[in-house]
């Protein structure tokens, strides 16, 4: 005697009872997964407008702490030219003697000082900016729905460069539909103020929502 169907039955049985859906295609249906997407951060940073204002900001000033650590090498160096003129012994050779032994150690603490101040400069200006790009991608994921952003690299593979190949293999992202890609919308928000006419989004890649 067969056993009747309970209310408690799956609907995908009793769908295939009717004939309208095949228990095989009811079992390998996937379940619905949260909505994802893609940000090249990479990318965003190399066309981040404000991000490259600072960094170019930064590189001058280094340039100009260069200029004047040259400057003073070069006034060591000329005591140095004159060291050799004095004989070794007396007071002024002594005086000279001391005044280089000084002079290349401050210099030697001033460009270490300095190095470490870029450095730490530097450091911040990424955090700052990192700051802006995950604020800007919650707020563009929360206005589209967006469950989960998981960063990625969409750079063309360089044949020719054995470590851009290696780099290539070992992406974390096989392959992805080019609308999960948000990384132009996120990049025009962070943009908005400071557009930069020369960097454009990816061609191919749309603007809008994935909705």
């Amino acid at each position: 005697m067969k056993k009747s169907l309970s209310w408690a039955a799956p609907l995908a049985v009793v769908l295939s009872l009717c004939g309208l859906v095949s228990p095989v295609a009811a079992q390998n249906r996937p379940a619905a997964g949260p909505n994802v997407a893609l940000l090249d951060v990479s990318y965003i940073f190399k066309n981040h407008a404000r991000f490259k204002a600072m960094m170019e900001e930064m590189k001058a000033d280094v340039e100009r702490a260069e200029v004047q650590v040259k400057g003073e090498r070069d006034t060591i160096n000329k005591l140095v030219e004159r060291l050799q003129e004095i004989h070794k012994g007396t007071p002024d050779y002594k005086q000279m003697e001391q005044e280089i032994a000084k002079r290349q150690a401050d210099l030697a603490v001033r460009v270490n000082l300095q190095k470490n101040e870029f450095v730490q400069r530097e450091a911040k200006i990424y955090y700052t900016v990192y700051q802006e790009i995950s604020q800007a991608t919650d707020y563009y994921a929360r206005q589209n729905g967006i469950d989960m952003v998981l960063r990625f690299n969409g750079d063309p593979v360089d044949t020719e460069q054995p470590q851009s190949v290696l780099a290539h293999i070992n992406k974390p992202v096989v392959w992805y539909q080019k609308q999960l890609d948000i990384t132009p919308a996120v990049l025009q928000e962070l943009n908005r103020n400071a557009i930069n006419p020369g960097q454009a989004a990816r061609p191919g890649v749309p603007f809008n929502g994935m909705r």
